[in-house]
């Protein structure tokens, strides 16, 4: 996460840098244009004054092919457009990045519940390994019994523990019984 962040910074930072050359670009372009829209003026101007003052043919030639080679250095600048937001065109792209991101979610979910499943698979048999191991002959029952009929096998656990669970509970009670009676006693 700490390397994601370094580099979001660090992109951050190349970001901000070239926002600002491209400032710095755009400000250069626009005074070279003003410059040179100044030089066409001006030779404009000298073009007027001159015709106003009568000037020959020849003259006016040079100054038409000086002001069309003014004309020509002029470099036209380009139109740059700064797209930094959503539109219809992106939609799909956005679509398409939620949609990878929920499936992506969903995969990790699923592989961490498969992974926890078997773990306890996997701990569920290597404590009947070990009752194989300490009684074989009450596994081998055990195993009998539940591929005869499974949904009996289940059913019949049940009972038994609960009345294991209501064993447990009429001994803890009846403890407590005989500790009342010692302590009325004494």
């Amino acid at each position: 996460m700490k390397k994601i962040e370094e580099q979001l910074e660090s992109i951050e930072e190349v970001l901000s840098l070239v926002i600002r050359k491209n400032a710095s670009i755009e400000n250069l372009i626009q005074t070279v244009t003003d410059t040179q829209n100044k030089t066409l003026a001006d030779a404009l101007i000298e073009l007027k004054t001159d015709l106003i003052q009568e000037l020959s043919a020849q003259q006016l030639e040079t100054y038409f092919s000086q002001i069309k080679q003014a004309i020509v250095n002029v470099q036209k600048t380009l139109e740059v457009r700064h797209h930094h937001h959503f539109d219809l065109q992106s939609k799909g792209f956005i679509i398409s990045a939620a949609v990878l991101v929920l499936s992506t979610a969903i995969s990790v979910a699923v592989a961490i519940s498969n992974y926890n499943e078997s773990s306890r698979l996997h701990e569920s048999n290597l404590k009947f390994r070990i009752a194989r191991q300490l009684s074989p002959a009450l596994t081998a029952r055990v195993d009998s019994i539940y591929y005869e009929d499974p949904e009996r096998a289940e059913l019949e656990t049940q009972k038994q523990e609960a009345l294991n669970l209501s064993v447990k509970e009429v001994e803890e009670l009846l403890k407590n019984k005989q500790k009342e009676t010692r302590e009325a006693a004494e």
